[in-house]
């Protein structure tokens, strides 16, 4: 049973991570059972923990709905990230080592690629990130850092966001993941975490830049 209520919580949640629902939109327990051939039972657990994730919301007589990003959920979960992130790039650096590395390397070519296939690759872009950025926090080696970067990493409203990047804003985050591999590769902790700040200001002022084109895009 515990894997049922575990596969109907992933499915789920990739599903709102990658934008399949869209914001606000209720999740209705019966045709979501359906189109997974599975009870009702599992969907409303797993439905139950989407909104401790903070991926839905459960109001009073709403239903649960998937998550609306305010300007100041965006602001919050950047703060939020550049507290912590930047810590987590410090122990990855330290305890991570040349195999991290590589791995990391491997991302960047993936990302590079996406990016240079333009608009065909921007769902690339998107994973080679994710895995960068999950890699390095893996590597931290703390499990209360993964918990609570994980969903704000996942942020559907981030993910979504990558279409509307330009080129060249692209290849500037890409440059922040190069020195970062420089910083682990050379074990330098510090530079890890200062390089994982710039890179998530500048992400964060990017992001509020476009905020008007992600709301018409939406």
């Amino acid at each position: 049973m515990q894997n049922v209520k575990d596969k109907a919580y992933e499915v789920l949640r990739q599903r709102l991570i990658g934008g399949h629902y869209r914001p606000g939109e209720q999740l209705k327990e019966e045709p979501i059972a359906r189109d997974l051939g599975l009870s009702r039972t599992p969907v409303r657990n797993a439905l139950h923990r989407l909104v401790e994730d903070g991926l839905a919301t459960d109001g009073a007589g709403q239903g649960i709905r998937v998550s609306e990003w305010s300007d100041w959920d965006v602001e919050e979960t950047f703060q939020l990230r550049m507290l912590l992130e930047p810590y987590a790039s410090f122990l990855a650096a330290t305890r991570g080592g040349e195999g991290l590395a590589d791995e990391l390397e491997a991302s960047n070519q993936r990302m590079e690629a996406g990016i240079a296939a333009g608009h065909d690759g921007i769902g690339e872009v998107q994973s080679a990130n994710r895995d960068f950025h999950h890699a390095l926090i893996e590597a931290s080696g703390s499990p209360r850092l993964k918990t609570m970067l994980a969903t704000m990493i996942d942020m559907p409203i981030i993910k979504r966001s990558f279409y509307i990047y330009t080129p060249e804003e692209l290849v500037q985050s890409l440059h922040h993941h190069c020195d970062l591999v420089i910083a682990i590769r050379a074990r330098d902790g510090e530079l890890a975490r200062q390089v994982m700040q710039l890179h998530l200001r500048m992400s964060y002022h990017r992001f509020m830049k476009h905020r008007g084109e992600y709301r018409a895009d939406a």
